[in-house]
């Protein structure tokens, strides 16, 4: 069908009025959850049930408010109403997976709205089509009619978006100039939940009645940006193939230096498959290439598999060294899709029997967004349950001793250490001994308690109650703090917040006491500092499990010493703080040691053992071993240094 006849078929002035409709009840639903949610209503602390509903409001709307033609349109509503009881067992299943309040829902509901936001864009194209094709099984779907949808429904999407935005932001400045001439009200009444609700569902009606209602003038957009693909494709197969030819002669070992190999590589697949596909377009007119350029192109379209192979190889290898993740396994599963796309364009861009270049894809796209929907609906379901497969994973690791609960120190030098961290060559780690003068021991990793409490949901948390209790641990006391510290939810703390006391805080050198005021002062300005606002409750200084030190230390300036204040690593905000005694006697922030360039920050747990060394210069240092931290003025006046290299030991 042509763009004229598809005009045509856009909504009736009905429909139109009934997607508006479909808009605010939504709108208004999603109030009433909101209120069910902040005031506590008997039956939402359930997750399951709050995910049904948020579902339910949400995604059977949307995606009859985009399908949708006429009123009588029974194949639509009975669609939608197939989809939602699809949909309902998913999210319950989802929503079970979460805690009621707890943090570790974040990670599980995200994973959750991509995937259903992807699978439901795909499959929307499939069933519009369906519809206009009359037929009684989905069987031989015109690609141009699902190339077509789908790209309405995208540019639908994107305008409704824009003309929400654009509307809010009228709002917005109607209630800024409204406060600035002493009304603010307006303001006031902008940001009520019964305001943003119903008037947000009301824009969103409008938007996407007004979106379908341009489709021809959004798609000759579409055109026009489509035929920069024409351009762009070219470049990006012969980087293709230069990248495959570099790695064939400098080997695959290189590509395993980083953290990053397959994720890149992936992101070029990706950038062939989407220009390819948008040279192709719905295949009404063949892309205007020389006949040399196609066959270049053609050879990169054929070498994308061997990027998504090598893609593949990184992840696996990845999995070999630490186990199944949700992120590792989101990454093989987006690794597959991609790699069965490249196998496809490599097959289409093969000679034909019929001479036409990228054919097949008319064959095989279909096919390949049947794969999408399945696997990316399946893995929220318990058929492919990401938190399940990663919990088994590691804990299996566990049992074979590939992983520690408390994990092995481990000697590693700087190099091997900057190996690790994927940025510089290789180096042999067992052939070179410690600082110390001991040889390195081979490392045990340490499994991530933190992983199974934040985002494996219920499993996860299962997990971790089951390894308290097993007997090989339970008489760990550390260990089972530890487990419990993680498995705290930290949006509930707040009735367990206590003030900071000087003996949760290590004082070095041992034996050295507190001078009057130091602490008062310390404790003062962590309560100002936003960044700080947190620590002196049970989420930050502890003297086993996060570690804060207050150290003193000479840096060579007025007479007496000067204090180091090194706060745990969870405090990723806040820099070590350095205190100078005032001329009245009191005690005042003058300094502080920023993260290097390199992000290395000085940490508190290994000062226990070794105390760092300041040296005198223009640019100020504290070292430790062989690293080294700078020292940044804060109140310079309070302390006239002296350029002359001090130690810190006592």
């Amino acid at each position: 069908m042509d763009d004229a006849g598809r005009d045509a078929r856009g909504p009736d002035r009905a429909t139109q009025w009934l997607i508006v409709v479909i808009a605010e009840m939504a709108a208004i639903m999603l109030l009433v959850l909101h209120e069910g949610s902040d005031r506590k209503w008997p039956g939402f602390a359930d997750q399951g049930l709050r995910m049904l509903l948020y579902t339910l409001a949400i995604a059977p709307p949307l995606m009859l408010a985009l399908m949708v033609e006429r009123l009588r349109e029974r194949f639509s509503y009975l669609a939608i109403g197939l989809l939602a009881v699809l949909l309902a067992g998913i999210a319950l299943h989802t929503g079970n997976a979460c805690l009621p309040g707890s943090s570790s829902c974040i990670s599980v509901l995200n994973s959750y709205w991509l995937s259903l936001l992807v699978g439901l864009f795909v499959l929307l194209p499939f069933l519009q089509t369906w519809r206009d094709t009359g037929t009684r099984l989905p069987i031989g779907l015109p690609y141009s009619g699902l190339y077509h949808h789908a790209w309405d429904n995208a540019l639908a999407l994107a305008a409704t978006a824009a003309f929400v935005g654009a509307a809010w932001a009228v709002l917005w400045l109607w209630g800024a100039l409204f406060a600035l001439i002493g009304i603010p009200e307006f303001r006031e009444l902008f940001d009520k939940p019964r305001f943003v609700y119903p008037v947000t569902g009301l824009v969103t009606g409008f938007g996407l009645v007004m979106s379908r209602a341009q489709g021809g003038a959004l798609r000759a957009v579409l055109r026009l940006c489509l035929s920069l693909t024409r351009a762009l494709l070219p470049f990006v197969m012969g980087l293709s193939l230069l990248f495959l030819a570099v790695v064939l002669f400098k080997g695959v070992d290189t590509l395993w230096l980083t953290r990053r190999a397959a994720s890149l590589l992936l992101w070029l697949v990706l950038f062939g498959v989407v220009l390819a596909n948008g040279v192709y377009q719905d295949g009404g007119a063949e892309a205007r290439y020389p006949r040399w350029l196609r066959g270049f192109v053609s050879a990169g379209l054929v070498s994308l598999p061997a990027q998504a192979a090598l893609a593949i190889w990184a992840i696996s290898l990845r999995v070999d060294q630490h186990g199944w993740t949700p992120e590792r396994l989101t990454a093989l599963m987006v690794a597959v899709i991609l790699g069965l796309h490249a196998l496809l364009l490599a097959w289409a861009a093969l000679p034909a029997r019929d001479g036409r270049w990228l054919a097949r894809l008319s064959v095989g796209n279909p096919l390949m967004a049947g794969v999408v929907v399945v696997l990316v609906l399946a893995s929220q379901s318990p058929l492919l349950d990401f938190r399940a497969i990663t919990v088994n994973s590691q804990l299996a690791r566990l049992e074979r001793g590939e992983v520690d609960l408390v994990g092995v120190d481990a000697c590693i030098d700087k190099a091997a250490q900057a190996f690790v961290n994927g940025v510089e060559t290789p180096v042999n780690s067992e052939s070179r001994p410690c600082e110390d003068g001991r040889p390195p021991e081979k490392r045990i990793e340490q499994l991530d308690i933190h992983l199974f409490a934040r985002e494996l949901g219920v499993q996860g948390q299962r997990a971790l109650e089951a390894l308290k209790t097993d007997p090989r641990y339970s008489g760990d006391a550390k260990l089972v703090a530890e487990i419990d510290d993680a498995l705290r939810d930290p949006s509930n703390l707040q009735p367990e917040w206590r003030t900071l006391a000087a003996a949760d805080i290590h004082v070095l050198p041992a034996g050295t006491a507190l001078p009057a005021g130091l602490f008062e002062a310390l404790a003062a300005d962590l309560k100002l500092d936003r960044s700080a606002q947190h620590l002196g409750t049970r989420s930050d200084c502890h003297r086993e499990l996060r570690i804060c030190v207050l150290m003193a230390i000479d840096l060579g300036g007025p007479e007496g010493l000067e204090w180091l204040f090194v706060p745990s690593e969870e405090s990723y905000e806040l820099p070590p703080l350095v205190y100078g005694q005032t001329a009245d006697g009191g005690w005042q922030l003058m300094a502080w040691a920023p993260h290097r360039y390199d992000n290395a920050r000085l940490k508190a747990a290994p000062l226990l053992n070794r105390l760092p060394t300041a040296a005198a210069s223009r640019w100020w240092q504290l070292r430790l071993g062989r690293e080294q931290f700078p020292i940044v003025d804060g109140r310079p006046e309070l302390l006239d240094r002296n350029a002359r290299p001090v130690s810190a030991d006592p």
